[in-house]
């Protein structure tokens, strides 16, 4: 929304009183927006510091209270079946498991990053409501949810040689097996 104001001291039609009439000077276009904008240093960096410091702090309580002890040292001459990458490569780590390393390393991967990228440009809608933006909404809970499934099933429930075993979820090996 904009507001039409004249410059002060211009009022319409005023005329000299010994010259000629003086032009009227322009109109100046004022947006609504300037006037209800906030700086972001005192106030929006204070907020994200005190978030910042509040998060810090729990933390910090956390890991004060919890144990969280190391595991035995590692023996070069058994390696564990199998062997697990950290929970953010699992899902790499499955991919290399059943596809070609081409595929799995490179395209796939590729294909993942290109389609999130792409995805504010799919999504062409110029509103920023979240209940105008239902395809965009949509796409990232559907990425997320998969991220999150595959995180999940590649680090709790793969036995071993990879074989999938949800009994290891809940801390009973081989619940679902046969034997």
């Amino acid at each position: 929304m904009a507001t039409v104001e004249r410059p002060a001291g211009a009022a319409r039609g005023a005329r000299a009183s010994t010259g000629p009439e003086l032009a009227t000077p322009p109109l100046v276009v004022r947006r609504r927006e300037e006037e209800e904008t906030v700086v972001t240093f005192p106030t929006l960096v204070w907020r994200e510091f005190l978030a910042g410091l509040g998060m810090f702090v729990f933390l910090m309580a956390v890991s004060i209270q919890v144990n969280a002890p190391l595991l035995q040292k590692a023996n070069t001459a058994i390696t564990p079946n199998p062997a697990k990458a950290p929970w953010y490569f699992v899902g790499l780590q499955e991919l290399l498991e059943r596809f070609p390393p081409i595929m799995a390393g490179v395209a796939f991967p590729t294909f993942v990053i290109v389609f999130m990228m792409l995805t504010p440009y799919l999504d062409k809608n110029p509103s920023r409501r979240p209940q105008d933006r239902k395809v965009a909404i949509t796409m990232f809970t559907i990425y997320l949810c998969l991220a999150v499934a595959f995180v999940l099933i590649g680090a709790l429930m793969r036995g071993q040689a990879f074989n999938f075993d949800p009994g290891l979820l809940f801390g009973h090996p081989h619940l679902s097996s046969p034997t």
